[in-house]
């Protein structure tokens, strides 16, 4: 059993179908998140090196409804703005008495500071372009209270492929499954790296890539990106990529789409997120029930 959950491999596939089933017992029968004093004796520290809404929020809730004490680090306000290194800061942390750490950096140092701190438990919380695994059991969870089973789904994903911690670690876990097909799509400026990858079929001609699709899974795009990488004209981009209903008449009636958030609108319309099919609000939802599965998981270690 993994002392710290890094990536998403740390996992065996029916220890991750153990978290999602676990994470269900965290939602009382009116759908509220049950609050449980079952680790009074723990510290869990947020630190966030990179902003966030979602996970940061939803790590802390799910923190609290366990009974820890919790710290949001403020990294704005800390020794790191003097020169500090996050090994230095975890360390301090750690001395303090703080037990878990839920950490999202914009490097690859997670692993690097879980051999540096044998005795601290590390969560990622997103490391830079590799990996954000509790994205991804939350996804898993989305996709699995809407369609049972991710055997034999066709899924789409749908973005800046070439820049998604999000797509790395969901690509690393539908190793374990079945599908039907999986399609990878977005301007091929933006997926560099997945015009040849052997996992999935990219097609660029998002219209085709949705054809009969069980689930589609939209991107962020970063607007600054546009200005100051690609040689991109954003309407143009929208014209091609944005999820709307009428592209998504391609995909099954039933289909869900799903995003990992914020929404800017830029990869789908408010129409869309707004939809019976849009899953988006259920994603956040499942984030604190996850994350409270998570904790508990590798508070018992």
């Amino acid at each position: 059993m993994a002392k710290n959950l890094i990536s998403i491999s740390d996992l065996s596939k029916n220890e991750i179908l153990e978290i999602i089933k676990f994470s269900d017992s965290f939602i009382d029968d009116e759908g509220n998140f049950r609050k449980e004093d079952l680790f009074p004796d723990k510290t869990i520290a947020n630190v966030f090196c990179e902003p966030s809404t979602r996970t940061k929020s939803s790590f802390s809730i799910a923190a609290s409804n366990l009974g820890c004490s919790v710290l949001d680090f403020d990294v704005n306000n800390s020794s790191i703005q003097k020169g500090e290194t996050i090994y230095e800061t975890i360390d301090a942390l750690h001395l303090m008495g703080v037990d878990l750490c839920v950490l999202r950096h914009s490097d690859s140092v997670i692993k690097d500071l879980a051999e540096y701190l044998p005795n601290m438990t590390f969560v990622n919380a997103g490391e830079g372009m590799l990996s954000h695994p509790t994205q991804t059991l939350l996804d898993l969870k989305t996709i699995m209270d809407n369609k049972e089973t991710l055997n034999s789904l066709k899924i789409v994903i749908v973005g800046d492929l070439d820049h998604s911690r999000v797509t790395s670690s969901f690509l690393e876990v539908l190793k374990n499954f079945e599908l039907e097909a999986l399609v990878l799509s977005g301007h091929p400026a933006m997926c560099t790296k997945y015009i040849d990858n052997k996992q999935g079929l990219y097609e660029p001609d998002l219209n085709k890539a949705l054809d009969n699709a069980d689930v589609v899974m939209a991107l962020r795009i970063q607007h600054e990106r546009f200005e100051q990488e690609l040689d991109l004209d954003l309407e143009t981009y929208k014209q091609d990529y944005q999820l709307t209903s009428e592209k998504m008449d391609n995909a099954k009636g039933d289909a869900i789409i799903m995003h990992p958030g914020p929404v800017n609108y830029i990869e789908i319309t408010e129409s869309i997120y707004d939809s019976e099919q849009s899953v988006i609000r259920e994603q956040v939802k499942n984030g604190v029930a996850v994350r409270m599965a998570v904790l508990s998981r590798f508070l018992s270690c």
